[in-house]
């Protein structure tokens, strides 16, 4: 039986400047610790569906969205019906024979899982790649142990520590970016321009401006939408470092057209303070981050309607303290406040997108339309 597998959320930079703490090394003077001074690999944020094929020799192939396992007849965005025909054939000839560690694995009877944003079409809207037809993008690959007993730790020693002890670990890109297959849309991250930024942990603000720069210039002009000669939007940019924490280390940078919140500045390195719980929710509770909450629910087979309101919420209100904890905190805001004030905006908001899909709905039962 198919297992999900989860691809963890991709975090803000000011958390990566804290999770940077776990990398840190004594100073010369033995005092104090240092923080790391890192090189991340920035690629172009697709804004689609998050998706994965999984392979394990036992037991064959599976394709999953973030949240659950898919299959043709029970799908999300038509992505397993699109991968199911050809699935066995992407593996054996143009997975297998391209990376020997990944061949090493799979006949020891781990777990191989594929992550790729399914995009184009119309999943997304307004931006760059809308139209194009549905491609899956690969962005990272990920190694699970065939017993799954063991959790890998984040330290110092991350990579060695995966590879020796638990064996559940992110493969390095170096192995996977001759993974593809453009005749049957399945493409590389790789196969589109990529940046390279160094951070000193120690100093983050001063990589600030590069951030951002780099960020304005994707959401500008979308690289991958250049690729196929479209004009349009980007989302943002995925960094990520590989050498010393084994693709642990990652950060979103987005633009401002696809910010979930309402910050001043697009990367933020210091959590900051507001006034009270309404202005949390002003700065917090944003269309984009409801949004996703609606994508969610798609992502669910859950019908957008008023009996449904209640999923809408729990969504929305989990999701809003996990990613701004750390602001509640500086704010001295509790969760209980912020689900209260919460409910009154965004239930408003999605009594209009209600009404938005019953008419769409209407319109297309009239016109004979699915």
């Amino acid at each position: 039986m198919a297992t999900l597998i989860f691809s963890p959320e991709t975090s803000q930079f000011r958390q990566a400047i804290t999770d940077a703490h776990h990398y840190a090394c004594p100073s010369p003077d033995g005092h104090d610790k240092q923080l790391p001074v890192l090189n991340f690999i920035g690629t172009v944020k697709l804004h689609g569906a998050n998706t994965a094929i999984g392979y394990r020799k036992s037991s064959g192939y599976w394709c999953q969205s973030r949240n659950r396992v898919i299959t043709p007849d029970n799908d999300h965005a038509d992505f397993a019906q699109h991968i199911y025909p050809f699935a066995d054939e992407f593996f054996s000839a143009h997975v297998l024979p391209h990376c020997p560690t990944i061949r090493e694995h799979y006949q020891y009877g781990d777990r191989i899982v594929i992550y790729g944003e399914w995009c184009g079409g119309d999943i997304q809207q307004n931006i760059a790649i809308c139209g194009l037809p549905t491609m899956f993008v690969i962005f990272k690959v990920k190694i699970v142990n065939q017993s799954a007993k063991t959790k890998a730790k984040t330290d110092t020693n991350n990579q060695e520590t995966q590879n020796k002890g638990s064996r559940t670990y992110w493969l390095n890109p170096k192995e996977w970016t001759n993974i593809k297959w453009h005749e049957r849309s399945i493409y590389n991250i790789f196969d589109f321009p990529t940046y390279t930024i160094e951070i000193d942990f120690n100093n983050p603000e001063v990589s600030q401006d590069t951030l951002t720069k780099i960020t304005e210039q994707v959401e500008q002009q979308c690289p991958v939408g250049t690729h196929f000669n479209r004009i349009g939007i980007g989302e943002g940019v995925v960094w990520t470092e590989w050498t010393n924490t084994g693709g642990n280390l990652t950060f979103k940078v987005k633009g401002r057209e696809h910010l979930d919140t309402e910050a001043k500045v697009l990367v933020s390195i210091r959590v900051i303070k507001l006034a009270n719980v309404d202005e949390f929710i002003a700065y917090a509770c944003t269309e984009n981050r409801m949004r996703q909450a609606l994508d969610y629910m798609r992502e669910q087979d859950v019908p957008i309607d008023m009996k449904t309101l209640d999923i809408f919420l729990r969504w929305l209100g989990e999701d809003i303290c996990k990613e701004e904890k750390d602001t509640m905190n500086a704010s001295n805001i509790s969760a209980k406040e912020v689900i209260r004030v919460m409910a009154k905006k965004a239930e408003t908001w999605f009594l209009e997108k209600v009404t938005e899909n019953r008419k769409r709905c209407s319109k297309q039962r009239r016109t004979g339309n699915k």
